[in-house]
């Protein structure tokens, strides 16, 4: 049996969350341990009640959602950040991961969308909203390319790892042991000098690495 994973919620909409708390009663793994209506408040709690992944809305009163991420990754707290908001574009997700967040996903995503999003940051991998993804490559048209020093594996990794593949998944797509798919990520990471793999994601699409669908 899968253990359960500790969620802490950061949103100030009652309506939010009231939904948000209705779907994880629903869902046996995921555990709401405490709801902050701003901020301040998050912080506070998450310091008190240790979640695994906090959800946490962009538009927070007290501090905003990205000071939140910011202080809620960094030790000694470390906790795994899933993003989200009503209304958001390519430049709120680029500083919500450059903050640490796990992933970055829109409100009118799907229910089943933000639960894999809420287990996928907890287990370190990275998810971003489609919807967003298409925004960031129809408005980056005119991208970065990647670095020449970046080789064909690096390539194929990052695009996987940009389509939000597990380091379970990538291994078979790539016929290697998932601890090597480890090392790899680990390598880029550092070559890279990003925090996590929510923000190679986001290279992995910003350098036109991610095929369109």
């Amino acid at each position: 049996m899968e253990p359960t994973i500790r969620v802490l919620l950061a949103e100030d909409d009652p309506l939010a969350q009231e939904a948000v708390a209705a779907y994880l009663a629903r869902t046996p793994d995921l555990e709401l341990v405490g709801v902050a209506g701003d901020g301040i408040a998050a912080v506070d709690l998450a310091r008190s009640v240790r979640p695994d992944v906090a959800v946490v809305d962009i538009h927070l009163p007290g501090i905003d959602g990205i000071e939140v991420t910011r202080r809620l990754t960094a030790p000694p707290l470390s906790v795994k950040v899933l993003c989200f908001t009503a209304l958001g574009d390519d430049q709120m997700m680029v500083r919500a991961i450059e903050a640490g967040a796990d992933g970055f996903l829109l409100k009118s995503d799907s229910v089943g969308l933000i639960l894999h999003g809420i287990r996928s940051a907890a287990n370190g991998e990275a998810l971003v909203s489609p919807k967003l993804v298409t925004a960031l490559l129809t408005s980056r048209a005119n991208r970065a390319e990647p670095p020449g020093t970046l080789s064909e594996t690096d390539r194929r990794l990052l695009m996987l790892i940009g389509q939000g593949r597990s380091n379970a998944e990538i291994a078979e797509e790539m016929f290697l042991a998932t601890t090597t798919v480890k090392t790899y990520v680990s390598r880029l990471l550092r070559r890279l000098a990003v925090r996590n793999r929510a923000a190679l994601a986001a290279r992995a699409h910003e350098w036109g690495l991610v095929p369109r669908r």
